[in-house]
């Protein structure tokens, strides 16, 4: 059972966008005009057509000097009556404050080198403090920054968070773009859809693509090896990640040919991630399962839609058993390869994808006899 999406009303839901990417003395934190652009844009995409948000009720705050550029607004929301979902977004530089807790920069930060608090500098907890009075039956903070996953635990008690890395790594953006990288992919998929998602893009909806997106995504090289954006992290409380914040421009094209495919792609970004690669050095063999799923699901679609022999659907049907295979049935994939090499040969002996079929099944039913399953 998938349980439906919750869509709050337009007039009991408020948001609150901060974005620091100008810095003036005493600072020395470079800057990043990414952040100001990509808040801007989130704004205007989750209270435009889309968006749940009413533009009334969405505050846009950019380059805050001190914190009651910040606080004074959201003290403001946080004492509205009747509301559904109170929203906090960040989008800047992350610092790192007394005992090590996530402090959000303003326009004069620096680094606090002494253990304390960087001076002038907004700690989360002080965010998350005020949001707590709130009545709001939901409260949200989407943190695009470093450090952001400190935010994750108590600091960040009864408020869902989605932020774009754990507590110890970097947000990245790229130097060239006009987006940084965690909002930059977070807005793609609000303006693109999710084919085969529901109705609404609800948060967990959207952490679960951007937890596949965002580390397959080349990032700006900060090493040898190039590697993608971090992972993100969330934080769930209740049924919060069921809580919408845009309708899905996407919904129900997933068995459309640009749905279709739209979804192989995605299917192999999350392939990418259980296999190991130079820019992916620790796979994930637990995301097999899902990536089966997904391509069972996407091998079906594309027979019915476009034909059982079809140069997609042939692809997603050899992609769909080699996989099967690799997540731990060797007689499953077996038959499913016999099943796509009779129908080639039928076609034609001298199909182009016919090698490829007959090099998978013979893998597959050897290591079907190794293992020791019956025959197929």
């Amino acid at each position: 059972m998938t349980w439906a999406v919750w869509r709050p009303g337009p007039a009991a839901a408020y948001a609150l966008l901060v974005g620091t990417g100008r810095h003036v003395r005493p600072s020395s934190l470079s800057c990043i005009p990414q952040a100001v652009t990509a808040t801007r844009a989130l704004g205007a995409a989750l209270s435009g057509d889309q968006g749940v948000f009413d533009a009334r009720r969405t505050t846009v705050v950019l380059d805050p000097a001190d914190t009651r550029q910040v606080l004074d607004p959201l003290r403001r929301m946080v004492r509205e009556p009747n509301v559904d979902l109170l929203l906090f977004s960040y989008c800047g530089h992350g610092l790192l404050g007394r005992n090590d807790r996530l402090c959000l920069a303003l326009t004069p930060s620096g680094q606090d080198g002494g253990g304390g608090d960087p001076s002038p500098a907004l700690p989360f907890t002080e965010v998350a403090s005020l949001m707590r009075e709130s009545s709001a039956r939901h409260k949200v903070a989407i943190l695009d920054c470093c450090f952001s996953g400190r935010a994750l635990g108590p600091d960040g008690h009864g408020i869902h968070l989605l932020t774009a890395c754990g507590p110890t790594l970097k947000a990245l953006f790229p130097p060239e773009g006009t987006l940084t990288g965690f909002t930059g992919e977070l807005l793609r998929i609000l303006y693109e859809g999710i084919p085969d998602g529901p109705r609404h893009l609800g948060l967990s909806a959207l952490y679960d693509r951007l937890a596949v997106v965002l580390p397959t995504t080349p990032a700006p090289q900060a090493g040898i090896i190039p590697t993608g954006y971090p992972t993100p992290h969330q934080q769930t409380v209740e049924g919060s990640g069921h809580i919408a914040l845009a309708v899905n421009p996407a919904y129900d094209t997933h068995r459309t040919l640009a749905g279709l495919r739209a979804r192989g792609a995605f299917a192999q970004r999350l392939k990418n991630l259980t296999e190991p690669s130079p820019g992916n050095l620790v796979p994930d063999p637990a995301r097999l399962p899902q990536l089966v799923h997904v391509l069972a699901d996407l091998a079906r679609d594309a027979v019915e839609v476009l034909g059982p022999l079809d140069d997609f659907s042939i692809d997603a049907r050899r992609n769909h058993a080699v996989m099967t295979g690799a997540a731990g049935f060797p007689d499953q994939a077996a038959a499913l390869l016999s099943a796509l090499v009779d129908a080639l040969r039928a076609k034609s002996s001298s199909h182009r994808a016919l090698p490829g079929a007959e090099h998978a099944l013979a893998h597959w039913s050897r290591e079907l006899s190794r293992s020791g399953h019956a025959g197929v």
